[in-house]
């Protein structure tokens, strides 16, 4: 005898509903072929969205976050321009780590006392990050003078609070 159309209904809602390896295997067989031929591979890296941005090597002052190129060296005594920190220290070297013996990374003679002290180590090697925060790459447009950029809301405030 053949299947009612109640039947059949509730078999296709089944199928629909349970689309799984081994349930009805006959008619879902073309479905899992073009799925193992659409496999191609791991996907390439995203596009960023809205503007690029520019990425460079950076160190960074323990003390206050200042960023330096780190293309320039850092020499015994020298100090951060915005704290007055000293750059040539254990925070600001690769190597420290609070949690290795004496603090450092690398196998050293003794404990330097003074980590944010200023040192003439031999083994320091500036901490550098990269930083892809920075500026965006912007082509440059025609320079306005501050006086001539002017917003709506500066101007509608401006005639509302007009003096007579």
């Amino acid at each position: 005898m053949g299947a009612s159309h109640g039947q059949l209904r509730q078999e296709a809602h089944a199928a629909m509903k349970y689309r799984q390896p081994g349930y009805k295997d006959s008619e879902y067989r073309e479905e899992r072929e073009k799925r193992q031929q659409d496999n191609r591979g791991p996907r390439g890296p995203r596009e960023p969205r809205g503007a690029p941005r520019e990425a460079r090597l950076v160190r960074r002052c323990f003390q206050c976050g200042h960023q330096e190129s780190a293309s320039e060296g850092v020499t015994p005594g020298q100090v951060c321009p915005s704290c007055g920190a000293p750059s040539h220290c254990c925070r600001n070297c690769v190597h420290f780590d609070p949690g290795a013996s004496l603090e450092c990374r690398e196998t050293i003679p003794a404990r330097v006392s003074g980590k944010t002290e200023p040192n003439d180590c031999a083994v320091y090697q500036p901490e550098t990050v990269l930083d892809a925060t920075g500026r965006r790459i912007v082509t440059p447009g025609p320079s306005e003078a501050p006086a001539e950029k002017r917003s709506r809301g500066r101007d509608a405030f401006e005639a509302l609070f007009k003096k007579k």
